[in-house]
């Protein structure tokens, strides 16, 4: 007589589970429910010490109504609580959110991005692929429209001020000078940049005229903006398609692709048209936003449909684990979060307090949470025990 098939946990079940876990795993987690799903998330560079000795802090956001009601880019704010307060047992924060901010957009909002050199100065690509700057100091707006069809790409130079790079479903890249007005502005657009929908672009960290960009043709793309011509090509065969691109803040020559088939793809700048230096596995589905820690070297947190965020450490490859360890995944992957009861559409990482994230997905959620001490000090005395975890 065989053996019954166990059954799998419903969503519900696992969510339940990790609640009960959640005081091994983060030093705070929050859960803020949306009107509208965000398909975007990001902290704001400004902050500032309450009264409290505690941060209020700021996360982008944006809506997708599916054309039911008016989209906005939304400014919402926060609390975190202070290390100091942590460590002392001071007065906890409420990390729940709330919009004091809203500004009107055509379409539903893909992405919203903030300007690196001002942080008053938005930027937001929507499903029609147009592009609006937002001046939230001035509330004025600026319209572009560098592509035809829906947009999810969108990255601002971090050397040269109001270069916004974007990439569409036209399959197409353009640049941007954002600082001109709309029927003013140079768009230099890369016009045959793939043979499929263009999914996430990214301009370099270090090198101010390079960029990358990804498609659902498999491959991802350097490109010089000085020749606007392609001067490297990577594949990935198995990938079925590339849905989003990360390059390191520490690293010149290193970044990563995340790929439909729900794996990370590493590769060197240098080595084109080679395999890549690494592949990880741990999502079962499309991945659908990665992006390197600005805190620590080799740390990547991507998002997925699957509706988990993964944190993974660069430095762990290749390192020897114990049989019951290596059930758990491969040894880069350092946690995961598992909060979100659907897919993960954006994430963020707080430029201002290490190992702290946003996240957002399509169960209309907004999660805010930052990493365990018992996490970070795995190995050590004060590490969790696996029997403790229910």
């Amino acid at each position: 007589m065989s053996e019954p098939i166990p059954e799998t946990p419903s969503v519900q079940d696992e969510y339940e589970l990790w609640k009960k876990n959640c005081r091994y795993m983060y030093e705070f987690v929050s859960e803020t429910a949306l009107t509208w799903p965000s398909l975007t998330v990001q902290w704001l560079p400004q902050h500032s010490t309450n009264a409290d000795n505690n941060i209020d802090a700021r996360v982008l956001l944006g809506t997708h109504t599916s054309g039911q009601d008016q989209n906005y880019l939304k400014i919402a704010s926060t609390e975190l609580t202070s290390d100091a307060n942590l460590a002392s047992g001071g007065p906890k924060a409420n990390a729940r959110i709330k919009v004091v901010k809203k500004f009107a957009n055509d379409a539903e909002i893909n992405r919203g991005r903030v300007q690196p050199q001002d942080p008053n100065v938005i930027a937001t690509i929507n499903g029609n692929g147009e592009i609006d700057v937002y001046n939230t100091e001035t509330d004025t707006r600026n319209h572009f429209i560098p592509h035809t069809e829906n947009g999810y790409g969108l990255s601002w130079n971090r050397h040269k001020q109001n270069w916004l790079l974007s990439g569409s479903d036209d399959r197409s890249v353009a640049v941007t000078d954002t600082s001109l007005a709309s029927d003013k502005s140079t768009i230099v657009k890369v016009a045959d940049s793939h043979t499929d929908i263009v999914n996430d672009v990214s301009w370099h960290y270090f090198d101010a005229d390079v960029f990358g960009s990804v498609s659902d043709d498999k491959t991802a793309k350097l490109w010089d903006s000085r020749t606007q011509k392609s001067t490297a090509q990577f594949e990935v065969p198995d990938s079925q398609g590339i849905n989003t691109i990360g390059f390191s803040p520490f690293s010149h020559n290193l970044f990563a692709v995340g790929n439909a088939s729900g794996t990370i793809s590493v590769f060197d700048r240098r080595k084109p048209g080679q395999y890549p230096l690494h592949s990880m596995m741990g999502h079962s589905e499309a991945i659908n936003m990665l992006e390197f820690s600005p805190h620590n070297d080799g740390i990547i947190a991507s998002g997925s449909s699957d509706r988990r965020v993964i944190i993974w450490d660069l430095f762990k490859i290749g390192e020897e684990q114990q049989q019951e360890d290596a059930e758990d995944g491969a040894p880069e992957l350092f946690m995961m979060h598992a909060g979100h009861t659907a897919g993960v559409t954006d994430l963020s990482w707080c430029p201002y307090r290490p190992w702290t994230l946003a996240s957002v997905a399509d169960d209309n959620v907004v999660h805010l949470w930052q990493v365990g001490q018992k996490i970070l000090n795995e190995g050590s005395d004060d590490a969790v025990a696996d029997d403790e975890l229910e």
